[in-house]
């Protein structure tokens, strides 16, 4: 309704109602602008209402950056969760999950996705691979962006560029259109869309504007019918396993050292979860309850020191050993080949094997740059680096001390980052670590956490199938999103204000008048401070009221910041994350009239409803992130 935005934005500032605060707060209403039409702000507020207990299927995709998969369970019997562990059959391969790659028609439509996506790449032309668009290990490009938003760019394999947001559609359109083939085909079910409940995983450490791109990719790729439906939940991946590993009988983990204890959830256990992806490594430290829910005892953290950062070194390596320019004209004249090579490493660092032997496509073994064979390459780096490499059968053989310094640099910022959390006052009792994700299957970071933290105190575990701990977790968190009840709050978060203006108190350059009274703009009347325990569902309250006679509307404009001390919304480090547009069309009672706004906080997403009594309308989002 554009007239009625209209008439909204136009509409002066409203005063905080006298009885919840002695001072009068008013949010000003200067430069907004509406991300949702008043037909879907209708429809979140049906839908959000829904209860876990109405859906009769809960199904996760865990989108990783490398490999993808997902799980299910129903309602009657939640305990048996489904996966598939056939991907890549048709390829030779029988694996719990599938790669994170997108293959896309010349015209920008859907070809392949996974197994199928890297096959049918590597099956085309060169001409052909010109035309059409093949994505992989996209999803980092959400981490720590700062400038993301839902028209950002993603470059493919040969630097041609999509909308980020329908890359990530297309790919999670593919994901719940093979699971629901799935229960057709090995359960006889068709389900009814809206009977399921749909629950996507990210890591705990993104942005809240990561994982607002994810709600908005999972809108537009069939998931969820509106944006803000609560059929949608996003999880937190440290999180999820966190709820698997609670789960799991004592004998499905597998102890890194011979005397580690077996893990017990007692009341007042402390444990922390690794995650190990293929981008991120994700650490969140939890607390078992006496009424054996979880509470978080400190933020999520950790930083891009997943299994990609060996992929990195191994490309550097490359680098070294055949240059910069060598490997550059390769990639763009075989790009088929160069994602083919990569494909193989990653496969093959995941072995038990000490030595890696990565296989070399046939292009590259024969392909030369300045008139050098890649044998001679090979040769000349192993002699003058003293490093075991050589050339053998069309194979790249590095020995084992070769392979250890690839993973050198992540192993030690991995371990330096935990040496940093048991340290801290409220871990020196932890009693496990808990690893899990497709990196904890390896071998060397195993070894690496376990020679460095497991003691008589401390066990270093992980469940069988690490990799599926995140997926199967997120399923039991679409089923009970209350079983992590605490969290530690990120940011500070609040809402624009106006005070009435006191000298000696507020900045002078922020009066301002309005119908004769002194104010004070831009203070941040703040919800929550950064390292706050929320709890889940925690309901923040404050009723307003008009100032101007007439008065249409209230539009509220949201902040956050990493600091705990804000009081202007115009300090360095604050940011506008967002704005909610409450209209207030039945003017009976004219100035006496009043809106609430309430923010729910604790979940991985916030909240926010605003009511106007008068004529019963009530307005409810998620905080845009995207839209600030």
């Amino acid at each position: 309704m554009a007239d009625a935005e209209d008439d909204v934005t136009e509409t002066p500032i409203c005063v905080q109602e006298e009885t919840c605060a002695d001072d009068d707060d008013n949010l000003e209403a200067d430069d907004i602008s509406v991300a949702e039409n008043d037909a879907e702000t209708d429809d979140i507020a049906s839908t959000t209402q829904q209860n876990a207990e109405s859906f009769k299927i809960v199904a996760a995709i865990d989108f990783g950056t490398t490999f993808s998969g997902y799980a299910y369970s129903f309602a009657d019997e939640c305990d048996k969760i489904y996966t598939n562990k056939n991907w890549g059959q048709t390829q030779g391969f029988l694996l719990h999950k599938t790669p994170t790659c997108l293959l896309l028609r010349p015209d920008g439509e859907f070809e392949a996705f996974g197994f199928e996506a890297v096959s049918k790449y590597n099956d085309l032309t060169e001409e052909e691979a010109d035309d059409y668009y093949y994505f992989d290990r996209f999803k980092m490009k959400l981490f720590d962006n700062k400038d993301l938003h839902s028209d950002i760019l993603l470059e493919d394999a040969k630097g041609k560029q999509q909308p980020a947001v329908d890359v990530f559609a297309k790919s999670l359109y593919y994901m719940k259109e093979h699971l629901l083939r799935a229960m057709k085909t090995n359960l006889g079910l068709d389900p009814d869309p809206l009977s399921i409940r749909w629950v996507l995983t990210v890591p705990a450490i993104w942005d809240e504007n990561s994982k607002q791109f994810m709600r908005e990719a999972a809108h537009r790729g069939g998931l969820i019918d509106t944006l803000y439906s609560n059929q949608l939940v996003i999880a937190l991946e440290p999180e999820a396993a966190s709820l698997y590993c609670r789960t799991l009988p004592v004998s499905t983990f597998t102890s890194t050292g011979d005397d580690a204890q077996k893990p017990s959830f007692e009341s007042g256990t402390k444990y922390l979860v690794v995650d190990a992806g293929g981008g991120t490594i994700d650490i969140v430290a939890h607390k078992v309850r006496k009424d054996g829910r979880i509470r978080e005892l400190f933020r999520a953290t950790g930083g891009a020191w997943g299994g990609t950062m060996i992929d990195n070194q191994f490309l550097n390596l490359l680098n070294k050993i055949f240059g910069e320019d060598f490997m550059l004209a390769f990639q763009n004249e075989f790009p088929k080949d160069f994602v083919e090579l990569l494909q193989d490493f990653e496969i093959k660092k995941r072995g038990e094997c000490e030595s890696i032997r990565v296989s070399l496509p046939y292009n590259f073994c024969n392909y030369k740059h300045l008139g050098r064979p890649v044998q001679e390459c090979i040769k000349q780096f192993a002699a003058q680096a003293e490093a075991e490499i050589k050339f053998s059968s069309g194979k790249l053989v590095m020995s084992a001390a070769v392979v250890n310094e690839l993973f050198q640099d992540a192993l030690v910022q991995i371990n330096d980052h935990l040496q940093s959390l048991m340290k801290k006052t409220r871990l020196k009792d932890v009693r496990y670590i808990f690893l899990v994700g497709g990196f904890a299957e390896s071998s060397r970071l195993q070894r690496a956490i376990k020679d460095e933290f497991s003691s008589e105190s401390v066990s270093v575990l992980i469940p069988e199938e690490a990799s599926l701990a995140v997926v199967r977790g997120a399923v039991a968190f679409g089923r009970d999103p209350s079983s992590i009840c605490q969290r530690i709050c990120r940011f500070t978060y609040g809402v624009g204000s106006y005070l009435p203006f006191e000298e000696g108190v507020h900045r002078p350059d922020l009066k301002v008048e309005s119908d004769g009274m002194a104010l004070c703009k831009s203070i941040l009347q703040i919800w929550a401070e950064a390292g706050e325990v929320i709890g889940h569902n925690e309901i923040w309250k404050e009723t307003y009221t008009p100032i101007i006679t007439n008065q249409k509307g209230i539009i509220f404009e949201f902040y956050k910041s990493s600091k705990r001390k804000v009081k202007y919304t115009d300090e360095e480090g604050v940011s506008k994350c967002g704005c909610l547009v409450v209209e207030m069309p039945d003017m009976t009672g004219d100035k006496s009239r009043s809106v609430d706004l309430e923010v729910i906080f604790g979940g991985t997403e916030i909240r926010v409803v605003g009511y106007d009594h008068t004529s019963n309308t009530t307005r409810e989002t998620y905080i845009d992130f995207l839209a600030s």
